[in-house]
């Protein structure tokens, strides 16, 4: 199956038909139609501008590879090397997945708003290894916020830790200036801006013990009893 087009995602995601988003953009439904099915190939200055008049914009994601492995007690499985965002409301959307997948005559269908329901999807779709399932609705965040509450295999689980681990760690870059909003204010008022380089983590110093005879134990205790 050959995947859609940022246009036709975008315009299907805005609820407005082929003729309605060339209205707007003062151009053929013939274009857009060719730009969807992939018979023309527009500009990119032209997707901007089809993609701006419907409130969208492109994006920049990165590319996600997963690992195939195999385990001699449940068969394949795979790892990807970072976890993924999915935007909302995909990530809180209904699910559904043929029964065929499941082995039952029924379509099955889980609401990620409901965290229970979350959580049972994330487990099947991970044990099973469906990767585009997982990157179109498998959100990190929310995947770290349940991961220690799958019932998913051990051997999955210890695979998937790392991956995990990595997303919560602090990165090894130069502190970033959110949509570059410092820069742009500083120069606005005439105020040098100057971004801070990256530099090594600062060692934590270990809490010493609480010493309950030093005289701030003792006058913390002397204060909570009233006296």
């Amino acid at each position: 199956m050959e995947a859609k087009t940022v246009i036709e995602l975008a315009r299907r995601r805005a609820g407005a038909s082929q003729q309605e988003l060339a209205l707007w953009a003062r151009t053929q439904q013939s274009s857009i139609s060719e730009y969807e099915s992939r018979k023309k190939s527009p500009t990119l200055e032209v997707v901007e501008r089809l993609l701006e008049v419907i409130e969208f914009e492109l994006a920049i994601k990165p590319v996600i590879v997963f690992e195939d492995r195999e385990d001699p007690e449940i068969g394949r499985y795979v790892v990807p090397e970072k976890l993924w965002s999915v935007p909302m409301p995909d990530c809180f959307s209904k699910i559904q997945v043929a029964g065929v997948l499941l082995k039952s005559k029924r379509t099955r269908v889980w609401d990620l708003s409901v965290e229970a329901e979350r959580i049972n999807y994330y487990e099947w779709v991970i044990v099973r290894g469906l990767e585009d399932l997982m990157l179109d609705s498998v959100d990190g965040i929310l995947l770290m916020q349940v991961w220690d509450r799958l019932n998913i295999p051990d051997v999955i689980r210890a695979a998937w830790q790392p991956v995990v681990d990595a997303a919560t760690v602090s990165q090894d870059t130069s502190p970033r200036d959110p949509a570059g909003f410092s820069a742009w204010i500083t120069k606005e008022v005439g105020v040098e801006w100057k971004p801070i380089r990256k530099r090594k983590p600062r060692p934590q110093k270990p809490i010493p013990p609480d010493d309950r005879e030093s005289p701030l134990s003792i006058w913390r205790r002397y204060g909570s009893s009233g006296g």
